[in-house]
């Protein structure tokens, strides 16, 4: 799990519980069926509003070194001291690209702009649009006022060694949803999902339960899981997919807020 994460094992049901802050700040809790091992959690959430539109992505704190180390080597760096975190700008030697990452102790948050790094002032301005807030159970990264600024899309997301997890709010999930009837399980219901796939994993994954993907809705929250295993080179889950579905029966969640 990631540093400090709540968790506890869900007595004799097979499931793990899990309590985690999304980043507009609303708890999430969840359910996972043990089988999918231990989760690093990871985050994804858009603002928009006038002469604004920024996605920024959420991290365990850390992974930011992949910028200078390999993706801008070479690069310029400013770093600004916050309340709680630092503001760190990223940009390339030839200017061709930039990022900013809000670094906590627990956790980060990183946006790109595609181009060169705004001015200081920019900065300034970028930095007073939003509220990051860093706790071992989650970051929280919020619009200074809603008045001005939405936050329309939030997502959860969970990496393991066996599978990927995202979870988001009930009515940001509704569009995806398929039109059919799905099965149903204490935690909602229950779909099986094509994933887009190319020739080749197509064929390591046929006939097995990591063809698919496995959306989940549920009255607050929906979540859509992949398992991963032979297109990653790893050994496949030991489990026919009736198994696969019976472990998830337990995969329960609420997003309150």
């Amino acid at each position: 799990m990631a540093a400090g994460s709540m968790t506890q094992e869900a007595a004799g049901n097979g499931g793990r519980d899990v309590w985690r802050v999304a980043a507009s700040g609303d708890p999430v809790e969840l359910t996972l069926p043990t089988m999918l091992g231990d989760f690093r959690w990871y985050g994804n959430t858009r603002f928009t509003g006038p002469q604004l539109a920024r996605q920024f992505f959420l991290a365990p704190a850390g992974e930011h070194r992949a910028i200078p180390d390999k993706i801008l080597p070479g690069g310029r760096q400013m770093r600004k001291a916050m309340r709680g975190y630092d503001a760190v700008v990223f940009e390339a030697s030839d200017r061709s690209d930039s990022a900013l990452v809000l670094a906590g102790p627990y956790h980060e948050a990183t946006t790109w702009f595609g181009g060169p790094a705004p001015t200081a002032a920019g900065i300034e301005r970028l930095l007073r649009s939003f509220r990051f807030t860093d706790s071992a159970n989650g970051a929280t990264l919020v619009p200074a006022s809603d008045m001005l600024v939405q936050q329309p899309d939030v997502s959860l997301i969970g990496r393991s060694a066996h599978s990927v997890l995202v979870v988001r709010r009930a009515a940001e999930m509704l569009p995806t949803l398929p039109e059919w009837a799905g099965l149903t399980l204490p935690g909602g219901e229950l779909w099986r999902a094509d994933r887009v796939l190319d020739r080749v994993t197509a064929g390591l994954v046929a006939g097995g339960p990591h063809q698919w993907r496995y959306v989940l809705a549920g009255p607050t929250l929906g979540m859509d899981l992949v398992l991963l295993e032979p297109e990653s080179g790893r050994a496949p889950l030991p489990v026919p997919e009736t198994q696969v579905v019976d472990a998830l029966s337990v995969l329960t969640g609420r997003w309150a807020g």
